[in-house]
């Protein structure tokens, strides 16, 4: 237990050093240096803790973005098994620390995890140490921290199923029954929890698992100790598809319908480039997925030890099972390396094309497949290395040099020494929790109008970050992204509606149209509010001066409430509070004064100003 926290204590720390600079800045800014997936994934886990402390709400169906359609979230990136060290630390230090936390966490449990594994599979305590080090650090996890998107901060399931499972079959072969039992039920919790991190886990999961599951059949001392074990698997993934379906997403996958999805093609997916992907690390990791330059080279080290000494004693003592995980390893690197291969003139189509095809082109990421031969291939050159540092010829001194020096390889090589890029979310403003104030359920327009899926969205990616303001006013709003969502969501906002089109940039104004589709959905949804983003269209453009000076125009529909730095919000008739005076400074009895030019002013200038 005292080493075990030992180990804990040192992958955390090694995790703090990983993410030292967003960790120093974490009240303040988020990962990365333009904006990214950061807003989503913390307006998720408002949505889930608003979802399950509101009746009549589920977590797996919302119409809070892409507002007014309720949109399925089976297939969006919720990362639920992260909630709960969220709704821990957001309401004592706010949502930036609390996502930093979740960092902090997966890291840490992706190195023991790891360590733990090669530790049961023999490798001694340094090796060990290094290959938790090794799949920490891998570039696809810092990219996971700069685009904030946790859901691949997960791949501690590996080696966490792959213990889970050793621990059945081994209770099984010792006929300790209830033990086993226990296990299943444990690795029934696990597969749950895997797929609330995300629904590309138990496709990972199964390049091991699967090939791990039979050899352990194989093993099992008699054929009755395989039927128990295979009822035991068959125990686990009961236990998993009852958690699914009363207290997860089950229900809503079936009732999915991936008819209206617009995936990628298997072309573009982002890949490992062979060869350099495998051996180099890139410094744009968040662009240019790649392996490191220690994993394929030491798997490679340990193979040809393995031909070389193959007649020596020491190799003789090394576990024959390794030869077993280095076979899992070409499966998943070669589908790492996308869709085609081009060698001079000639293309080879890959099997991730495949792939893509019969998952319906919903995985799109052969690149997240790195810690899935990752793993297998740091199980093997362990076990090989193992026998080799332990002879009595190699002196302890030696050996800890050794690990250290293939440490330290490891550390530089993932560029520890770098600090992340940061950046500010979008800013902050008072009327979004005057908004959050109020009592009233409707709808926020922010503008410019922008939303869409992880498949395509419209307009620029910041203009949906918007969305990361409906976790402080609590609202419905159309701008922002889902993961998975039907196209008629929002492809119509790109230039088929008066209103919110030409309020994206995307559709000159008609104001016969835009009046008349403003009475109707203030009232039919209802709207709230409109708030013009001055920073974003260009307070001096002819756009921004069009927008306001229009709604101007119109005091039966909507009026400028607040005016802050550069976001402008005009409330709807609707609104139940009404509209404040528009009445300018009087300097003197009877003497009012606007001062166009001076902070604002927006509420007077334009095509008409009422008061």
């Amino acid at each position: 237990m005292k080493r075990n926290t030992v180990i804990i204590l040192f992958y955390a720390a090694l995790a703090g050093l990983a993410l030292y600079w967003p960790l120093l800045h974490a009240q303040t800014h988020v990962p990365g240096f333009q904006t990214t997936d950061y807003f989503h994934f913390h307006w998720n886990y408002w949505w889930i803790r608003h979802a399950l402390t509101t009746p009549g709400l589920s977590v797996y169906e919302t119409n809070y973005v892409l507002a007014p359609f309720t949109t399925n979230l089976a297939y969006h990136t919720l990362a639920a098994f992260f909630y709960p060290i969220w709704a821990l630390v957001e309401p004592l230090s706010g949502t930036l620390v609390a996502m930093n936390a979740i960092f902090v966490t997966a890291f840490t449990l992706m190195g023991c995890c790891t360590f733990w594994l090669l530790r049961r599979e023999g490798a001694s305590y340094g090796l060990a140490l290094l290959g938790g080090c090794t799949l920490q650090l891998l570039p696809i996890m810092f990219n996971g921290v700069y685009a904030s998107t946790v859901n691949i901060l997960g791949f501690f399931w590996l080696p966490a199923q792959l213990l889970l499972w050793g621990k059945v079959a081994a209770a099984n072969r010792a006929g300790k029954y209830g033990r086993a039992l226990l296990w299943a039920l444990a690795q029934g919790a696990a597969f749950y929890s895997m797929f609330l991190t995300d629904l590309q886990y138990p496709l990972f999961a199964a390049f091991l698992l699967l090939p791990y599951g039979g050899l352990t059949l194989l093993q099992a001392p008699t054929g009755r100790a395989r039927v128990r074990l295979a009822a035991l698997g068959i125990a686990a993934l009961a236990v998993m598809l009852a958690l699914l379906w009363f207290a997860g997403p089950l229900r809503a996958l079936l009732a999915f319908d991936r008819a209206q999805l617009a995936p990628g093609q298997a072309e573009g997916a982002p890949h490992i480039a062979f060869p350099q992907g495998f051996l180099t690390r890139a410094d744009d990791y968040w662009d240019n997925p790649t392996v490191g330059a220690f994993i394929v080279p030491f798997t490679l080290a340990a193979l040809a030890a393995s031909v070389a000494l193959r007649r020596r004693r020491v190799m003789q003592q090394a576990r024959r099972i390794r030869w077993f995980w280095l076979a899992l390893v070409p499966v998943p690197m070669v589908l790492s390396m996308g869709a085609r291969l081009d060698i001079g003139a000639t293309t080879i189509t890959l099997p991730y094309t495949w792939l893509h095809q019969a998952l319906g082109g919903t995985f799109r990421f052969p690149s997240r497949l790195v810690p899935v031969f990752a793993l297998p291939a740091l199980i093997f050159a362990a076990q090989t290395f193992t026998p080799l540092l332990a002879q009595p010829q190699v002196r302890r001194a030696y050996r800890a040099l050794v690990i250290a020096a293939a440490l330290l390889f490891v550390l530089v090589d993932f560029r520890l020494y770098e600090p992340m890029p940061i950046q500010e979310p979008v800013p902050a403003y008072e009327f979004y929790s005057a908004m959050g104030r109020e009592p009233y359920d409707y709808v926020v327009i922010e503008a410019p109008v922008a939303a869409g899926t992880g498949e395509y969205w419209l307009g620029d990616l910041r203009l949906l970050a918007t969305q990361f303001y409906g976790i402080t006013h609590g609202k419905r709003m159309i701008n922002g992204l889902i993961s998975r969502a039907p196209v008629s969501h929002f492809y119509y906002l790109r230039t088929d509606d008066p209103l919110l089109s030409w309020l994206g940039q995307r559709r000159l104004l008609e104001p016969r149209l835009v009046e008349a589709e403003m009475r109707d959905i203030f009232y039919g949804w209802p709207v709230g509010y409109i708030v013009i983003h001055q920073d974003v269209i260009g307070r001096f453009t002819s756009t921004n001066q069009e927008i306001i000076g229009y709604f101007n125009s119109l005091p039966d529909l909507l009026c400028p409430v607040w005016v802050e730095r550069d976001g402008v919000v005009f409330r709807t008739a609707w609104h139940p509070d009404g509209c404040p005076a528009r009445t300018p400074l009087e300097i003197e009895t009877g003497v009012y004064q606007i001062d166009v030019g001076a902070a604002g002013d927006e509420r007077y200038i334009g095509w008409g100003w009422h008061w």
